[in-house]
């Protein structure tokens, strides 16, 4: 998956946090996988290295929240406050999330900002969540009653897809491109 948006990246540097894990004895729910200050890892192949290692040094707990890791990247867009910089979170997940209320109100927020997010389902788990995620038939509301400004959610079900790069790609990238166009003319932003 990661090859696959890799090949749109200019710098090959890549910001990758994990969440919903034990570190340093402490339940985490954003940190750097890299255990470094910076969260960039430089080439996807990095990637593989770096998630394999931090597995020595973490255990998988829960819960699974997306919240923070979504608000943690909209922070970073903010900080960044550069328009024409546009940001793709992917999230690899089995699917059981306990904050959907707080994710919800972070999509909504960040689809105020030039960012997707692409969820990846891995394994057989109930995904009728990720599903509410992706907001293709119910367009997300926050709990403020404040609708989404655009889609910008993709939810693929891996196993659906393992085995062919090629329609993998496809499913990940299909609304990219959409989300983009929809983002800048939303906010009249010359490219």
């Amino acid at each position: 998956c990661g090859n696959i948006l890799g090949f749109y990246d200019y710098d090959q540097k890549f910001p990758v946090y994990g969440f919903g894990a034990v570190v340093n004895g402490t339940n985490s729910d954003c940190f750097n996988i890299n255990f470094e200050n910076d969260p960039n890892i430089e080439l996807v192949d990095n990637i593989i290295k770096c998630y394999h290692e931090c597995l020595k040094k973490i255990y998988f707990s829960g819960p699974t929240n997306f919240a923070p890791l979504i608000k943690n990247i909209i922070n970073e867009i903010k900080i960044q406050n550069d328009p024409k910089e546009y940001q793709v979170l992917m999230i690899l997940t089995d699917g059981i999330i306990q904050d959907m209320e707080n994710t919800i109100d972070a999509l909504v927020e960040g689809s105020f900002y030039p960012l997707s997010v692409i969820i990846i389902g891995i394994g057989d788990a109930d995904f009728s969540k990720m599903m509410k995620l992706d907001g293709d038939e119910i367009p997300l509301v926050s709990r403020n009653g404040i609708k989404r400004q655009r889609d910008l959610v993709q939810f693929v079900p891996f196993s659906a897809y393992e085995g062919d790069e090629a329609k993998l790609a496809h499913e990940v990238l299909e609304e990219i491109p959409r989300q983009i166009i929809e983002y800048y003319t939303l906010n009249f932003i010359n490219r």
